[in-house]
This record gives structure tokens, sequence and C-alpha cells, in this order.
């Protein structure tokens, strides 16, 4: 569906989101798993396309939904797209004084991302691991 030969070397947890006759395809990736040359940072993709099997295109012209900021590059991993527009995701690292580091080690806020043809915007952040009561949710 989508590779990344000579670019980066992992791409995690694909999933779907199907929304206005278009399918969305979010991963997650790392800046350590780039091509030497290539940089990116840690965060969730996308691509969008009109059929499953693609072809797909960049969301966003480069392909990045949301990332972490540069001054806390590990800031969060994990994400999950949900259809209804929340992105759930998990805190890595926390920034402490000087060098140091604390792990995270919980669920990060969730933010509501729009998805509009081939670009997406955020439109509210939530408290942390805020997921709301899913209704007509049916298990088979």
């Amino acid at each position: 569906m989508v590779t990344a030969v000579g670019v980066n070397d992992q791409t995690e947890r694909p999933h779907y989101v199907f929304q206005d006759g278009k399918y969305y395809l979010f991963t997650i990736s790392h800046k350590f798993t780039y091509a030497d040359g290539i940089t990116g940072p840690d965060g969730v993709y996308g691509f969008v396309g009109e059929h499953l099997f693609g072809p797909y295109r960049p969301m966003n012209a480069s392909g990045l939904v949301l990332g972490n900021p540069p001054e806390q590059p590990f800031q969060t991993y994990s994400h999950c797209v949900m259809p209804n527009g929340l992105v759930t995701s998990f805190i890595d690292s926390v920034p402490t004084e000087g060098e140091d580091y604390r792990i995270g080690g919980t669920e990060a806020p969730t933010v509501r991302i729009l998805l509009k043809g081939d670009r997406s915007f955020v439109q509210e952040e939530y408290d942390y691991g805020y997921i709301p009561a899913m209704k007509d949710v049916q298990l088979s």
C-alpha cells in the first residue's frame, strides 16, 4: 500500500479511517529510523487515497499529521487516529532540568483533528487519555 524504501526503515501501527469516500492510512515513525541525510520528527503520518489499495498521496504535502516539537523530540509516540478524529498517544519522556529526562509512561492529551481531502487540521485538545463513550459501536 505505502512503502518507505530508501527513506525510512520503520513505519508502525498502520490503521485506516474511511471518511467522505476516502481512505486515510495512518502510520507512526521515529526520527531515528530515517535514512542517512533524511530527517523527520517522531509522529503520526497520513496518506489519502480514493481506493483501499491506493494509489495514496501524503497528507499535508509531507505526510506529517502530528509531530513532536524540536524542543521535545520524544514527547509522544504510538498515535492512534480514530474515526471520530480523536488522536490518542502515549507520553514518551518528560524533560527535566539540564540533560535529564523522566519516562512518561502514561497517555498523552488527546487531540481532535479534522480531515479535509489531503489536509488535516488540529481542532481541539482534551485531557490526558480522553476517550469519550462511543455510541453505535458494534462488535461482531
